[in-house]
């Protein structure tokens, strides 16, 4: 492992986050990574967030991903809409899909071009072709290594779903 690596604006630094301090320290699996980011990619990043603003609406329905909204809101509608249904005589069936690792893999360009101005997508496949990250242990520092998909952990523009 390389020692204090360069460092540019699309680089990321991910550590290792202990979930639970009573489980096992050796086991992979009782780690989070979490990505720190420059200060100035997310000065970058909320500009082009700006330009992007009016794209960003989502339906009231929508839970996930919103700020002050969460889920007690999507159980108390499913609950609502399926005591509406019963009391009516109707019968209901459910579905679900778990997600939970879907922005670990989305293809960058496809996410674009549903969200942005066709102006700014140039501009946002450039930036997210450039990310790059590297990983701390015990401050040593890996090799960068590219970011071909995933939401980029910490960024404005990922968290701006939240908003």
């Amino acid at each position: 492992m390389a020692m204090s690596p360069k460092l540019f604006v699309t680089h990321g630094v991910i550590i290792a986050l202990v979930k639970v301090k009573s489980e096992p320290l050796n086991s992979p699996r009782n780690y989070r990574g979490i990505s720190l980011i420059p200060v100035i990619a997310k000065v970058f990043e909320n500009v082009i967030l700006s330009l992007c603003d009016d794209a960003l609406v989502t339906n009231e329905l929508q839970f996930g991903f919103k700020k002050n909204i969460g889920c007690s809101d999507a159980i108390f509608a499913l609950r609502c809409t399926v005591e509406h249904f019963v009391q009516n005589g109707s019968s209901v069936f459910a579905a679900s899909l778990d997600i939970s690792k879907a922005f670990d893999c989305v293809n960058h360009f496809k996410l674009f071009s549903v969200l942005c101005p066709a102006d700014v997508i140039n501009l946002l496949c450039n930036w997210y072709s450039k990310l790059f990250a590297v990983v701390r242990w015990n401050g040593a520092y890996s090799n960068a290594f590219a970011i071909r998909s995933g939401v980029r952990q910490g960024s404005t523009l990922a968290i701006s779903s939240t908003v």
